[in-house]
């Protein structure tokens, strides 16, 4: 059966021009990556160029009995797309909400000791925060309505001491070795209360995850996130899939593709995630090591097109539910009934 073994971090990803690709089971002071020797068609370029091509991300999943949910932070050096978007899972209605981010020097920071990625716009205020030394990270957000969406607000708090909180580094080629990819993946347990116009949407405990993301990009980038969030009689799991033009060479030994039961973390092979009668009908994700196989039914889906400067994004979030089976490293069989999550796919031009 398929295993990838979780090592120590090295101190710094990048040294001496070279990354220290492997799979961690802890995270560096700073999620940097900067200093690649020539990353780009071998070309020893000055470092101040080429870091002009390395973009960021932060996701942000949670889900309570009631409500499933994904922040999104982009960084795009010039400027920032912020977007909260989240589903009530009895009724099926979303809310969405996103905004643009002023150019600052850094909207998501490379401390992955404590840190703020926010929008800080009055009508669309979204912050997602941590700090180790005070045990906890957060996610608060504050967005205004308008004539075709209620407002709505939020807080969710994550302590860092539970048994459920994870960190995990992943530092792969993308595609070559002469670039890289490099991945902060924590899960943890929430409390959360969400308001629609004042009035009490959901106030329970939960589970959450983020996510934040450094590569060395492509002109054209396409990828596939794929998120299950939720319980299993009384485990807690949560997984992450992920596919890319962006990946490795040799994608099963160099992957972020992982499953988390109750803290205990599996790094899980390479998949293929196809929907052949159209992304709003079943998606079919499978491995080639008999270990993932599953299938996620659309509940509901936001597509979005943006055309900013010179950048144009083009993505589809689809909240749906998942069936069928994983396997953790241990060989147990976890099967998947109705068990919710969201699935990102997106397409960015630069």
């Amino acid at each position: 059966m398929y295993l990838r073994e979780f090592s120590k971090p090295p101190a710094k990803i990048i040294s001496n021009g070279k990354a220290a690709f492997g799979t961690y089971n802890d995270i560096t002071q700073k999620l940097d990556i900067k200093g690649m020797r020539a990353p780009y068609a071998g070309l020893p370029v000055p470092v101040f160029i080429s870091k002009l091509r390395i973009k960021s991300r932060l996701d942000y999943i949670f889900s309570t009995d009631k409500v499933i949910g994904l922040v999104e932070f982009y960084d795009f050096k010039i400027f920032g797309l912020a977007e909260i978007i989240f589903w009530n899972m009895q009724t099926g209605r979303k809310y969405v909400y996103h905004t643009f981010t002023a150019t600052r020097k850094r909207i998501i920071p490379k401390n992955t000791s404590q840190g703020i990625c926010a929008s800080y716009k009055k009508s669309r205020y979204i912050k997602v925060s941590w700090g180790r030394n005070h045990k906890h990270m957060a996610m608060k957000f504050n967005v205004k309505g308008d004539n075709v969406r209620p407002g709505a607000k939020g807080y969710i708090f994550s302590p860092m001491n539970s048994k459920m909180h994870t960190d995990l580094l992943f530092v792969c080629p993308s595609p070559g070795q002469s670039r890289c990819s490099a991945t902060w993946f924590t899960t943890m347990k929430m409390q959360g209360n969400i308001f629609i116009d004042d009035e009490k949407l959901d106030s329970s405990a939960g589970l959450a995850a983020m996510r934040i993301n450094r590569t060395y990009f492509r002109t054209h980038t396409r990828f596939t996130l794929a998120w299950g969030i939720g319980k299993i009689q009384s485990k807690n799991i949560i997984f992450q899939l992920k596919n890319s033009n962006l990946d490795a060479a040799d994608p099963d030994k160099y992957n972020e593709n992982l499953i988390t039961v109750d803290g205990d973390t599996t790094a899980l092979p390479s998949v293929l995630m196809t929907h052949p009668f159209g992304i709003k009908k079943d998606w079919i994700i499978q491995d080639t090591e008999s270990m993932i196989d599953l299938t996620f039914t659309p509940v509901s889906d936001n597509h979005r097109i943006l055309n900013v400067i010179a950048i144009r994004t083009d993505y589809n979030v689809i909240y749906g539910n998942y069936n069928g089976v994983i396997l953790t490293k241990d060989g147990e069989k976890l099967v998947l009934k109705n068990f919710p999550g969201i699935i990102n796919k997106s397409t960015l031009r630069i």
